[in-house]
């Protein structure tokens, strides 16, 4: 039985050594939240702050219209890829002298 504790002693040794060797590597990382002072979004919170569909954003990156990076099976989307992104497909408001146009019964005209 003694032997069976010093297995048992040395296994959770070595658990605690990997747990600690993740950890530090992980620490060593940019935080998920910014990356050189750059918004980093992952697919949850892309999705939610444009407020789409997890099918429309893949559409939107397998098209091309939206960079990420990309480490397994976890995407990342910068805030420049969201600033591109939404600059592509921006257009102009183009009522004249920036005033909406007249409201004539209920409607405008």
């Amino acid at each position: 039985m003694a032997k069976n504790t010093n297995v048992e002693t040395l296994c959770d040794r070595e658990l605690l050594e990997k747990i600690l060797s993740i950890v530090e590597r992980q620490e060593k990382l940019p935080s998920p939240a910014h990356e050189g002072g750059n918004r980093l979004y992952d697919n949850k919170s892309l999705m939610e702050k444009l407020n789409i569909k997890d099918k429309y954003l893949k559409k939107l990156r397998d098209n091309g219209y939206l960079g990420y990076s990309r480490e397994g099976d976890k995407y990342w989307h910068t805030q420049e890829d969201v600033d591109r992104f939404l600059r592509r497909f921006h257009y102009e408001a183009f009522a004249i002298d920036d005033e909406l146009p007249k409201q004539e019964g209920g409607g405008y005209v």
